[in-house]
């Protein structure tokens, strides 16, 4: 007669198996690894699927760095597959690492930037479930000195894909670089990048004039993230109707955004008018004079 098994052995040590039910790591799906400081433990909690855009745009070269990082790590005889993508905000770097994540089929496991990365290759050790390990910007959270050990000590585990990024890899330690035993691929982004998505996101906007709010975008817009740029382009679309009246300029459009231009334009209040709340009813505004501007009335640029 069999009976649940009250035990679990761990070196020479017997202790009492944890209560609770038995669990696989499900591919596809996303862990959060934190570290509770206070007792000392590894956390790995269940945190649903990865938050991918609805449309996602790549290039030939992203299609190929993609397949490459896959079919080296399935048909390699190393355990870990390294990568490190590299580059400013909003030039893609999260959105591959997510591609890459999600193409693997494994489960997948966002380290938290407050984990002790000390004791990291200790818990990653104990894994038998091939994983993929997401590190997001190592340049500005982790120690990267310490990553090589990291890496290092998985070699001889089961397989795992690490994929980190970073904004500056002026910052990630030089013993990450030029290691392509330990990081196997490299992937550089640049804001010019996402030109080449420039006229089909433009197209996919429904915006008539491509040509022209293109080449404005290419001239003014000083980092040309892809934030930057879907966020003036939706501007573009709303205000479409005044643009074509001439009404206002892509100019007016982009100046009271928050997005730096590459040659930043003196703006000017434009006509002054007055609204007269206390009196809604009169239909035609009077005309303006600082003079009789009182306590009660202030002006926008003034107002705090």
């Amino acid at each position: 007669m069999s009976k649940n098994t009250e035990f679990i052995k761990i070196g020479d040590r017997v202790v009492a198996k944890p209560k609770g039910a038995d669990y696989d790591l499900i591919p596809g799906k996303v862990y959060d690894l934190s570290y509770d400081r206070w007792n000392e433990e590894s956390i790995l909690k269940e945190n649903g699927e990865l938050n991918l855009p609805a449309k996602i745009y790549s290039t030939t070269k992203d299609n190929m760095f993609k397949k490459r990082v896959i079919s080296y790590f399935n048909n390699a005889f190393t355990s870990t597959t390294g990568v490190m993508l590299a580059g400013t905000k909003g030039t893609g770097k999260t959105v591959m690492a997510k591609i890459l994540a999600k193409d693997c089929n494994l489960p997948i496991i966002v380290v938290d930037p407050e984990y002790p990365a000390s004791r990291l290759t200790k818990y990653f050790k104990t894994f038998e479930t091939p994983v993929c390990i997401l590190f997001d910007e190592v340049d500005k959270t982790f120690r990267t000195d310490l990553m090589l050990d990291f890496l290092d000590g998985l070699q001889k585990t089961t397989k795992k894909l690490v994929v980190m990024t970073c904004n500056d890899l002026n910052k990630v330690s030089e013993y990450l670089q030029d290691r392509c035993s330990r990081i196997r691929y490299l992937r550089k982004y640049t804001p010019e990048d996402n030109l080449a998505f420039l006229d089909i996101l433009i197209k996919d906007m429904g915006i008539k004039d491509i040509e022209t709010v293109a080449t404005y975008c290419k001239e003014n817009i000083k980092l040309l993230s892809m934030d930057n740029i879907v966020s003036f382009l939706n501007e573009v679309k709303l205000l479409e109707e005044e643009l074509t009246n001439n009404e206002i300029t892509l100019d007016d459009v982009i100046e009271i955004m928050n997005i730096a231009t590459k040659n930043e334009k003196q703006s000017t209040a434009g006509e002054v008018t007055v609204i007269d709340y206390d009196n809604e009813d009169d239909e035609d505004d009077e005309d303006f004079d600082f003079n009789d501007l009182n306590d009660e009335e202030e002006c926008c640029c003034c107002a705090a």
